[in-house]
């Protein structure tokens, strides 16, 4: 059939059909919904673990790789990816589409147990997140003062994150930046030598000071206090 002729010969049909068509496709465009943040969810999967004191090739060495071996045997890897830096090892695995994300998880999780014992003692366990789009900042605010860095930064955690966090929508609030009070150690390499004293019993020793034992409970009328005797002090 001739669609051409078609029309022509029948105007007023032709001429009702679009209308039609124009009409529908109006209202179809004003209650399609618009998404700005559409949940969208990559399959892959990111493998953090953080280890303090370290450098880079340690972390690498030490966590990066045996996390590759580990993950790399399960079903349905398509590539992994992972960067070491200073303290913190990550991890990326990619699957491919289609892939089971619950399932693939725990077969992760099945692995790293397994590995568990060739990490280093003192290294923070592994955490697995998955790649959310969601979990991004989507508002970062800056804080200038003439104030002492670690007092910006205890000012800006203790007097403002909490009521940011309390406005409506707000998941989480994030301080980064400043500077925090550290207390540093340091040693001299000739006096020990001239003491005899390893560098291993000075971090035992500092260790054993560093602590805070839980003395008990104090009751006051309606309020219980918790009380711990710091060992720094």
């Amino acid at each position: 059939m001739n669609i051409s002729r078609f029309s022509v010969n029948r105007p007023v049909f032709t001429t009702m059909v679009t209308l039609i068509i124009m009409i529908l496709g109006g209202v179809a465009l004003n209650r399609l919904p618009v998404d700005l943040m559409p949940e969208i969810t990559y399959p892959s999967l990111s493998v953090s673990t953080e280890y303090d004191n370290a450098g880079p090739e340690q972390i690498e060495d030490l966590i990066t790789r045996p996390i590759e071996q580990a993950v790399s045997a399960v079903p349905g890897v398509q590539e992994v990816e992972s960067t070491s830096s200073d303290r913190s090892s990550n991890v990326r695995v990619s699957f491919i589409w289609g892939t089971n994300l619950d399932e693939a998880a725990n077969d992760i999780r099945d692995r790293l147990d397994r590995i568990a014992n060739r990490l280093p003692t003192d290294a923070g366990k592994p955490t697995l997140r998955k790649f959310d789009l969601s979990q991004f900042p989507i508002l970062i605010l800056g804080v200038t003062s003439n104030l002492d860095p670690i007092e910006v930064r205890k000012i800006v955690e203790e007097q403002i994150s909490y009521r940011i966090e309390r406005v409506p929508g707000v998941a989480a609030v994030d301080v980064w930046g400043g500077q925090e009070q550290e207390i540093q150690v340091l040693v001299f390499a000739e006096k020990l030598k001239a003491l005899g004293l390893p560098i291993s019993q000075i971090i035992s020793s500092i260790k054993s000071q560093n602590v805070s034992v839980p003395t008990g409970v104090l009751r006051k009328g309606n309020y219980e206090l918790m009380v711990s005797t710091s060992g720094s002090e």
